[in-house]
């Protein structure tokens, strides 16, 4: 009898394994979605834009360059996504400001063919950042960013890293990683500990690194800029109590923007009160910093 239990649990750890790595590597090798608009389709010129990381990646984007702009805005999507996808949710930043859009590794039109979950898309970032360094319509100008979900920790885990950004937005940023790996497993109940475990686990032993690391509320106190952090009460996916903790850890300036609406409710950015809010805050923030430097 003893030996038939230990069987059991041998043959279920194996299979636990073996679903954890199948649905893992799933979730690091993320299906390239379609550009479905473009900016034209908006009736706005831009430029096709290449970016190049330090560890060698090749990413796509778009500059919406605007000779009135105060400031410019990085916008970085969700999971998994690409640049389109947040292109009509932020165009009202418009012409105040000029817009950068790119494909993070492995979405869209950029290389890659792992997401790393944070650990090095803050390289993506950099690599936005010089090439605005290296524009000169665009270096003088105070940079922001606008992140949604995990754009959103992206951008909170690249502002703790470069002071060149003086503003940021985020709009359903998950605070804890390992947290979001048990979320993904939530409906598999208890199991969920188990199959989160395993994915942590071979995680770290793939990309040799702790996912621990990549949590935006291990960074964001060292964040030094001001941050608008935007999050839905209804949220099925991240819950709100992630906003809760990342505004609790924030430096001030700081602030906490609820909405209502699911996690893929972006709906909400086409409203008067969420665009007032989110250029406002760029407006007074950029133009704060830019009258400093």
């Amino acid at each position: 009898m003893k030996k038939m239990w230990v069987r059991i649990i041998v043959d279920f750890l194996i299979i636990v394994f073996f679903l954890s790595l199948i649905i893992g590597a799933r979730a690091v090798i993320p299906p390239r979605m379609e550009i479905y608009i473009k900016p034209e389709d908006l009736g706005l010129k831009y430029e096709n834009i290449i970016l190049k990381t330090e560890d060698g990646k090749i990413l796509k984007g778009w500059l919406i360059y605007s000779e009135k702009s105060k400031g410019i805005i990085i916008c970085l999507h969700g999971y998994p996504a690409n640049k389109s996808d947040i292109l009509p949710v932020v165009e009202f930043l418009y012409p105040e400001f000029s817009l950068l859009f790119f494909d993070f590794r492995a979405h869209g039109e950029s290389q890659g063919k792992v997401c790393y979950f944070g650990l090095k898309e803050f390289l993506d970032v950099k690599s936005a950042i010089e090439f605005i360094k290296n524009d000169k319509r665009l270096r003088d100008l105070p940079i922001g960013i606008w992140g949604y979900s995990f754009g959103g920790a992206v951008a909170i885990i690249s502002s703790a890293k470069y002071s060149e950004i003086k503003a940021i937005v985020t709009d359903s940023a998950f605070a804890n990683f390992p947290d979001m790996v048990r979320n993904y497993y939530k409906n598999l109940g208890p199991l969920k500990y188990i199959f989160s475990t395993f994915s942590i686990f071979l995680g770290k032993y793939v990309f040799k690194k702790d996912f621990r690391e990549n949590s935006p509320e291990n960074f964001i106190d060292k964040v030094k800029c001001p941050i608008l952090i935007i999050h839905s009460k209804n949220d099925e996916f991240v819950p709100f109590s992630h906003a809760e903790r990342l505004y609790k850890k924030a430096n001030q300036p700081k602030e906490l923007y609820i909405v209502e609406g699911p996690h893929t409710g972006l709906d909400r950015a086409y409203t008067r009160e969420y665009r007032e809010k989110v250029k406002n805050f760029f407006i007074n923030y950029l133009l704060y910093n830019k009258k400093e430097l």
